[in-house]
């Protein structure tokens, strides 16, 4: 079966794989247990095509992930009173009156820790490789790692404090490499690789074993 892929970057959502394959009939759409977004096209079908009906789709594609994410973390969630780790840490899991559930809880936590930690991290790491930025801002998302905005802000997910320090860094990097090129051409991805020394693919795929909303409770000794 003869596959060529093409990668695109969508608002709310990140990633979206476009898989051509010899074997399709139809497009389809598919998720896997990673969060990983697959439109497969058939030979005929041309790129616009596929795109648009992906974006006929794409509150569908939205309401999926939110839906796996809730469903994965459901058994997961910690009581309160738990811990969770957070970069090495642990952290115990306490409402506040301006909290309305336990999950609310662990955002607060994570945005506190989140705003510790990855500005002056995107400062040394643009400041390293030469980029310069407009701004940065830690944000509560529930489907994307980070975006980059047409005037050269970051916005970062606070949950990257909860992924090794080498994968958040290169989400980092990947939405700094982003002012420079906005677009996922080959020109970016060369870029990105080129500025994490030949170890971005790596880290991508490393990168797709995790997920947001997925939440590591430290047991009892």
């Amino acid at each position: 079966m003869q596959k060529s892929q093409n990668i695109l970057h969508y608002k709310e959502i990140g990633e979206v794989y476009f898989v051509r394959s010899s074997r399709a009939k139809n497009l389809s759409i598919r998720i896997n247990q990673q969060g990983e977004v697959r439109v497969t096209m058939p030979r005929f079908v041309s790129q616009k095509r596929a795109e648009m009906f992906f974006r006929s789709k794409q509150q569908w594609v939205m309401r999926k992930l939110d839906e796996a994410g809730a469903a994965d973390c459901r058994d997961s969630m910690p009581a309160e009173g738990d811990c969770i780790r957070i970069m090495g840490r642990d952290y115990p899991v306490s409402k506040k009156e301006s909290d309305d559930s336990v999950e609310a809880a662990v955002w607060r936590i994570l945005k506190e820790e989140a705003n510790r930690y990855l500005p002056p991290r995107i400062e040394t790491l643009s400041t390293e490789h030469g980029f310069v930025i407009s701004g940065v801002k830690v944000r509560k998302m529930k489907t994307r790692w980070g975006s980059c905005t047409a005037q050269k802000s970051i916005n970062l997910n606070s949950w990257l404090v909860m992924i090794p320090q080498h994968l958040s860094d290169y989400v980092i990097l990947h939405e700094l490499v982003h002012t420079r090129v906005p677009d996922h051409s080959r020109k970016f991805w060369d870029e990105l690789d080129r500025v994490m020394k030949g170890e971005s693919k790596k880290c991508r795929k490393e990168l797709r074993n995790y997920r947001i909303m997925c939440f590591p409770v430290v047991p009892e000794d």
